[in-house]
């Protein structure tokens, strides 16, 4: 009797693992048409002025054309040449994604990316990548 019960617990299992694979649908190799995308908000250097001051930045960095002296965070004339706007945002959004030498992560507040509006942040970037 318990032989019987063992051979039939392992005829279920075997049974109930067969034909789980499913079937497989191809893969299409070729997309017709275009994915839709939004733009990021063109920014406005003049009004990227106004949210630097306003939000504070010229308290914790050094910027020539927002005419700040701050020490805590590094010199933004220095530490942002060269780089694109895509960098720029992100040293804002994510803070601790580009440590500048020197300095230690966490100092930056976090938050800017959920405080600002996306075209306070592209005024923003615009302003802190304007060529002087």
């Amino acid at each position: 009797m318990r032989r019987l019960a063992l051979i039939l617990i392992g005829t279920g299992l075997l049974v109930a693992g067969c034909g789980g694979q499913g079937t497989d649908r191809p893969l299409p190799t070729k997309v017709v048409g275009t994915v839709e995308t939004t733009a990021a908000p063109k920014g406005n250097a003049a009004a990227g002025k106004s949210v630097f001051t306003s939000t504070g930045c010229g308290s914790c960095h050094t910027f020539k054309a927002a005419g700040t002296n701050g020490t805590v965070g590094p010199n933004l004339d220095d530490a942002l040449k060269g780089k694109d706007d895509a960098f720029v945002h992100e040293s804002i959004v994510n803070p601790n994604a580009h440590i500048a030498e020197g300095y230690a992560p966490g100092i930056m507040p976090q938050t800017y990316g959920s405080q600002l509006s996306d075209k306070q942040l592209a005024n923003l970037v615009s302003f802190l990548t304007e060529k002087q």
